[in-house]
């Protein structure tokens, strides 16, 4: 039997030397770089992490729990090195890009493509116990009786924590608007989401690691060679549960009854001295998280932002990340507000601050202060980002955010001189000006912003920032965007359309839909289709039937049917019977029986034998039969005999 990976960390300790750390490195990789490489859709930045995370093993080796699954630990340590390459709106975009087709099917692309841009973050929300579960079931394989003898618990009790464990990443997916099932998750993760690494890299990292001189420390080979470590200098940051945060906040209120009130507590808040600082008190703010109404919350927590001693503001920060979780809207908004202020009243320190943030591992503190500080001095600001030894800013996604962040408030105040400056910056950080910049602009003048967009020279950045204006004009004026959109070059215009149609179908989808019918294409079919039948599935669907038959016309019906059954799957069912035999009913009874495997697994493999075409048929009812032994093996295996069928495992 291998050693197992505690054991290899307990040989690292007693032997640095030695071959444990290289065999770990071979173990772990594929997890690190698959994880990194997902997040950051970068070579580069997924083989830079993997170092990272890896020198953090070395340093923090010592300090993890035995209780700990490594597999646990790493996927933790490596989504918090990677999260802030990636933001939201660009995991946005590469959703909304994603052409998904029912016949890619048999290798599982389609639902992957919407999960990866958001699993690996919806994982780390997971609870530690239910985050090793998960990665030790469907990231390493590993049986229900190895897991349970690897977390000392028995084999029942395994199989029903995993699956609770599955069920819980499922309701977070929901949550980020990705309708998924629990049965489809179990069968996507084994095959999607580990891919091997580069074949160098292994010995590369174990090379660079043992090669570290023991009187400089992996802190000093860390700022020579990888990402830069250390946050803001305002405490360290403390990720804890909203049940802690609660466990709190009532323990506040007991010791302070009065403050239970919404009028105690405005009381208590306000200051009746305003010329006379107050002294930070740590129930003032706990009160205010305290408080039941909303609109009364958000009021005192402005108030107490500018109230506060500016003196006192890295003691409150400390607090709220030490009793506030990272997804907490309120929190965030408090600390941007606080950060503000800091930036504003001590610009010095603040520039001081960011030449050892870390943009690619914190919670956004820093971009908070970035953004106080160019709207100070953006001049100064453009400096601090173009400086030399600024190493962090010419990482491509970091690169990208800083420099939009700077040009968002330098065009409040001159936006040529701004966008001018985004004409001398490197490909890296240029994206980001000119969406800084334009999109600022785009906001309330979007044909003014189209116009200077078109003046950039060609290449991604223009790209990119076409389609961001796309998207802000189609929020209010969406037939003047497409009019737009259509007048660009074949090669531009492709995207900006389907950033416009997506941005119009979110909120109208049957005024995009009747756009589409006016232009005679299936272009963009699916993806409108896909946003009507979250809202209006029947509609949707017949909206999509009545198109002249087309690989997108029969996509488009799958992905359709696939979001009406998981609304009424009676409904969806009844809308199939009806349908003419043909490549358009076996799609639809693929995104039908690929949603009900999650609630009535017997009946989807009914339906999938329903299909017409003999491989497509066999495919979907292995890949069913597959998703069901997952959730229910004894039955499923049971069925599978009787019928003669095999899973894809």
């Amino acid at each position: 039997m291998p050693p197992s990976d505690h054991h290899l960390l307990r040989q690292h300790l007693r032997d640095p030397s030695g071959s444990a750390l290289a065999t770990l490195i071979n173990r772990h990789l594929p997890l690190v770089h698959s994880v990194a490489r997902r997040i950051t859709s970068n070579d580069e930045a997924a083989r830079d992490i993997s170092q990272t995370v890896f020198l953090r093993l070395v340093k923090k080796a010592s300090k993890i729990p035995p209780s700990l699954p490594l597999t646990a630990w790493f996927h933790r340590e490596t989504h918090s090195a990677s999260v802030d390459h990636v933001r939201s709106e660009i995991r946005r975009q590469k959703r909304e890009q994603t052409a998904a087709s029912l016949d890619a099917m048999k290798a599982s692309s389609e639902p992957w493509d919407q999960l990866a841009p958001e699993i690996d973050g919806a994982i780390d929300e997971l609870s530690e116990n239910d985050r090793a579960l998960v990665l030790l079931r469907f990231y390493q394989n590993k049986t229900h009786p190895q897991i349970a003898q690897e977390l000392g618990i028995k084999e029942d009790a395994a199989r029903m924590r995993t699956n609770r464990a599955l069920d819980k990443l499922r309701a977070i997916l929901t949550k980020r608007g990705i309708t998924t099932t629990t049965a489809l998750l179990a069968s996507t993760l084994p095959i999607n989401a580990l891919s091997p690494a580069p074949a160098s890299l292994a010995a590369s990292i174990t090379t660079s690691l043992t090669s570290i001189p023991a009187t400089t420390g992996a802190l000093t080979f860390v700022k020579t060679h990888l990402l830069t470590f250390g946050a803001l200098a305002l405490g360290a940051t403390a990720v804890t549960t909203q049940q802690i945060q609660i466990n709190h906040l009532e323990e506040s209120q007991k010791a302070t009854p009065a403050q239970t009130q919404t009028t105690s507590t405005s009381t208590r808040i306000s200051n009746p001295h305003p010329s006379r600082p107050r002294t930070f008190n740590e129930p003032d703010l706990l009160a205010i998280f305290a408080n039941p109404d909303p609109a009364e919350r958000l009021h005192l927590l402005q108030h107490y932002s500018l109230h506060l001693p500016t003196d006192r503001i890295p003691e409150a920060l400390t607090l709220l990340r030490q009793k506030t979780p990272d997804w907490d809207s309120e929190s965030k908004m408090l600390t941007h507000l606080l950060l503000t202020r800091w930036a504003k009243a001590d610009p010095e320190a603040a520039f001081a601050s960011l030449d050892d943030a870390n943009f690619s591992l914190e919670r956004g503190h820093s971009i908070s202060v970035l953004s106080a500080l160019a709207s100070l001095d953006p001049q100064r600001a453009a400096g601090w980002l173009t400086s030399p030894s600024n190493s962090q800013a010419f990482y491509p996604l970091v690169g990208h955010i800083l420099s939009g962040t700077i040009t968002k408030e330098w065009a409040r105040q001159d936006p040529q001189i701004a966008l001018d400056w985004a004409h001398t910056l490197a490909d890296q950080q240029q994206a980001g000006a000119y969406s800084g910049v334009l999109g600022t602009i785009a906001a309330t003048d979007p044909q003014k912003a189209a116009n200077l967009a078109l003046t950039l020279e060609p290449g991604e950045a223009r790209d990119h920032i076409l389609g961001e204006i796309a998207q802000s004009w189609a929020r209010h004026s969406p037939e003047d965007a497409l009019a737009w959109t259509c007048k660009l070059d074949p090669d531009q215009k492709k995207h900006a359309t389907a950033v416009a149609l997506k941005s119009w179908s979110e909120t109208h989808p049957f005024e995009a839909a009747q756009y589409l019918d006016q232009q005679d294409t299936s272009n963009h079919l699916e993806l409108v289709a896909s946003q009507w039948s979250r809202r209006d599935p029947a509609k949707a669907v017949d909206w999509v039937a009545s198109k002249a038959p087309s690989p997108e016309r029969n996509s488009a019906l799958g992905k359709t049917l696939w979001n009406w059954t998981t609304q009424n799957p009676t409904a969806a069912s009844a809308w199939v019977q009806s349908q003419p035999n043909g490549p358009a009913k076996d799609q639809a009874i693929a995104g039908l029986a690929t949603a009900a495997v999650e609630f009535d697994p017997h009946t989807a493999l009914e339906w999938a034998q329903k299909i017409s075409n003999p491989s497509f048929r066999d495919e979907l009812i292995r890949r069913t039969f597959t998703t069901w032994t997952y959730r229910d093996p004894e039955t499923a295996h049971k069925w599978g005999k009787e019928n003669n069928v095999k899973s894809n495992d």
